[in-house]
């Protein structure tokens, strides 16, 4: 017994520690009870606990690819890293891999939380996603137009949506003779619409709404260019959004 150290009070001390421990642990059981202490602390070394979040991330991300639309591949880039990392998150949880209990917990939350939310992103892109039109279109007439014609490209078919983005080229139809295209324009009117654009060179891309939802559209399209130049017009590039 080290000098001037009484017993007494190395014994009031333990006491004191032993009842800071019992309330202590009252106090746990209270606020997330004993059968949820008991999970956390076992969950490290339970693996069947994580395959069920393992199977729900695997099923929602089979279905989400399943279920993706057709459209340009850079929009389900976003879709596709919620999932991908929420896939990444589960199958670290399933090879065992450890760490405190509640960090497990909050990870397969977390890869469920993504693989939903990278699926219903895949779900709005499937009503409101961009989807390639070009091979729908139709030009009338197709032949060559001098300054002050009018031609009509037509959308047939496709998804319903809100918004037409029309890339429209020009070049001359007789290119030995002439070189009108720098200065040619297009003045574009949807039809049933009242506004138009105009000052549209060739390549520039026209993002057009359409006033709701609407199938079977008509685009007027007036050339502006040079007396005496014919050219040709044709679609680039067509696509329906929104």
């Amino acid at each position: 017994m080290e000098a001037g150290q009484n017993p007494g009070v190395r014994a009031q001390g333990r006491w004191v520690t032993a009842v800071g421990q019992v309330l202590g642990n009252f106090v746990v059981s209270l606020v997330v009870g004993d059968a949820l202490q008991s999970t956390l602390v076992g969950a490290r070394n339970w693996r069947l606990w994580n395959w069920p979040p393992f199977a729900v991330v695997l099923g929602l991300g089979g279905a989400a690819l399943l279920r993706t639309p057709e459209g340009p591949g850079d929009q389900f880039l976003w879709p596709y890293l919620l999932i991908g990392t929420a896939g990444l998150i589960a199958l670290v949880r399933v090879a065992g891999i450890r760490g405190p209990a509640g960090a497990q917990a909050l990870a397969s939350a977390l890869s469920v939380a993504l693989a939903v939310g990278g699926t219903v992103w895949v779900e709005q892109l499937r009503s409101h996603g961009e989807v390639d039109v070009t091979g729908l279109t139709t030009v009338a007439p197709s032949r060559p137009l001098v300054d002050g014609e009018r031609l009509v490209v037509a959308v047939d078919g496709g998804p319903v949506r809100t918004h037409l983005r029309l890339v429209l080229g020009v070049d001359d139809a007789v290119p030995d003779m002439q070189s009108c295209t720098p200065e040619t324009s297009l003045a574009l009117r949807l039809g049933g619409g009242s506004n138009t654009v105009t000052g549209v060179r060739s390549g520039r891309p026209v993002d057009m709404p359409l006033g709701g939802a609407r199938d079977g559209l008509r685009v007027t399209v007036t050339v502006h260019t040079d007396t005496g130049c014919r050219m040709n017009v044709f679609v680039v590039d067509a696509v329906l959004h929104g």
